[in-house]
């Protein structure tokens, strides 16, 4: 039997595999559209603290957003993104059931939090620069190291070195959390819908042919 592409090559099958369905799982844009309607809805719940004053209803529901509101629509977003699949782009994109998320990424994903955490709190404790300076910038690295690796793709690690830019910028220039969080969520998140609206209508103009 003739050997396929990958075995002359010599590239490993798995990780042919993998990268595959990681090219599959984010031609349509869909995953950068959820990821910046999630960073927007925080930016507006973020703007709620910066706008009203504290103990005032809105701010007050701002932090009932963030809990009852923010965290489930994260949760959702999965499965959002494959009911929008089977009802509108069955045809292009087929039926295609994704592996869970690996462990090793949920492991990473958690060392960073850890990490980071423990910079931020080991900064505060020398009071290098103001501590919510360091929240800003340790949050804009943590959402940017997650975002390069959980993708993986250019425009991916394009968004996420954006993104751990624009918040150690944010925090060496002295704004508040609640102001530098408003501007890093709402730049990325519109920044994440464009980028996934220009893959999105990409990729509805391509003929089938090539989305197979």
């Amino acid at each position: 039997m003739k050997p396929s592409l990958i075995q002359e090559v010599g590239v490993d099958p798995d990780a042919a595999a993998r990268r595959l369905m990681r090219i599959a799982h984010n031609r349509d844009g869909l995953p950068e559209l959820a990821i910046g309607t999630v960073l927007l809805t925080n930016a507006f719940l973020t703007w709620l603290q910066v706008a009203y004053p504290r103990g005032s209803f809105a701010y007050r529901s701002s932090w009932w957003g963030m809990m009852l509101g923010l965290i489930p629509m994260i949760g959702v977003s999965p499965w959002a993104i494959k009911w929008m699949r089977r009802r509108f782009l069955i045809e292009k994109v087929g039926y295609v059931e994704l592996k869970p998320v690996p462990r090793r990424l949920l492991i990473v994903v958690t060392c960073i939090a850890f990490a980071v955490a423990a910079a931020m709190a080991w900064a505060v404790h020398l009071r290098a620069l103001p501590p919510s300076g360091w929240m800003v910038a340790g949050t804009g690295i943590a959402w940017g190291l997650l975002a390069a690796y959980a993708g993986r793709l250019p425009r991916y690690v394009v968004g996420g070195v954006l993104m751990a830019a624009v918040g150690v910028c944010l925090g060496l220039s002295g704004v508040s959390f609640e102001m530098g969080s408003l501007i890093l969520y709402g730049s990325m998140g519109i920044l994440s819908l464009v980028s996934g609206c220009v893959v999105l209508l990409h990729f509805l103009r391509m003929p089938d042919e090539e989305t197979d």
